[in-house]
């Protein structure tokens, strides 16, 4: 399937469209993707500046599409829309650069009560650069109203609103992480003490990836969930002196769990408890509430380098 059957077959559209062909093997449940990076996609433009490296989180994007172009296919679902609903067992291996040719390789394991369950590896010159389960759901429909008591939910912590102004707003932020539009997903800190951070993100149909997932029923993909998530645990750990310079690199995702949509005008409040602490490596637990509800959790792994210099590549990570 080429471009243009992609996107009559997927609700994804530019910025958030991962794939440019799919070769599909029915008798082995198999569908195998193909994305050509290239320094001209705006997201390089925020991760990061000097030194472009493909976001984890989109290695994962273009592997969860595979999975939805496989079950349009495979059990003739049309219609219905796909839902992220779990990520597990990721391990990213090595980074994907400008000029790397992605190929994502999707065997779709089990179908049952409408959730669809995935394993897939993603590779560049055959080399494996990530690995993971998954888990899509399906829906008939999606609700176009939301309950009156959701239309200007509190930020709440540990069950009380704050009330209190950010400890950090974003330019300190953007001292901390080298993060940049139109890729940074924290917008503010509200708490910071021994192994807690706590960061808000505000989120509105503006920005650029709601143009691509999905136009119909604008919803913040599961994937940028998780790097909302990582990108508070940064702000955290390259805040230390002994970290100032130096990058983190996701290294592995596990127990990644969607528990509610993501809209234009929720508030997301991100917090990150640090679970392990090494001088390279390290591990943090983050859930993201949107008012009293959790909306989406995940445990995440990542690795401390140093700051490469653009005509470096990246070591593994």
């Amino acid at each position: 399937m080429d471009y243009y059957r992609l996107q009559s077959l997927l609700p994804h559209r530019p910025p958030l469209l991962m794939l440019d062909r799919v070769r599909l093997i029915p008798a082995e449940k198999r569908a195998i993707g193909l994305k050509n990076v290239t320094i001209n996609e705006p997201y390089f433009q925020g991760h990061f500046p000097g030194n472009p490296v493909l976001p984890g989180a989109l290695i994962l994007e273009a592997m969860v599409q595979t999975g939805g172009a496989a079950i349009r296919q495979f059990m003739d679902i049309p219609n219905d829309v796909v839902f992220l609903r779990s990520l597990d067992n990721i391990k990213f291996r090595k980074p994907v650069l400008p000029g790397d040719r992605l190929i994502t390789d999707v065997t779709l394991e089990r179908f049952r009560h409408g959730l669809v369950k995935f394993h897939a590896t993603a590779t560049v010159r055959d080399q494996q650069v990530c690995q993971a389960k998954f888990i899509l759901g399906l829906s008939a429909n999606v609700s176009e109203h939301i309950p009156d008591t959701e239309f200007a939910p509190p930020l709440v912590m540990d069950n009380i609103p704050i009330q209190t102004a950010p400890i950090n707003n974003i330019n300190g932020i953007m001292n901390i992480i080298p993060h940049r539009y139109p890729f940074i997903l924290v917008d503010a800190i509200y708490f910071e003490r021994e192994n807690r951070i706590v960061g808000l993100k505000n989120v509105t149909g503006n920005e650029p990836f709601f143009s691509g997932h999905f136009p119909k029923h604008p919803i913040m993909p599961g994937t940028l969930l998780v790097e909302a998530i990582a990108q508070v645990g940064a702000v955290f750990i390259l805040g230390k002196p002994e970290n100032k310079g130096k990058l983190a690199y996701f290294m592995a995702v596990d127990m990644a769990r969607f528990r509610r949509p993501v809209r234009p005008g929720d508030q997301l409040l991100i917090d990150v408890f640090q679970t392990v602490s090494r001088p390279r490596v390290g591990k943090a637990h983050g859930r993201i509430f949107v008012g009293h509800h959790l909306a989406a959790e995940a445990r995440i792994s990542f690795v401390l380098v140093a700051r490469p210099s653009p005509v470096d590549r990246p070591a593994p990570a």
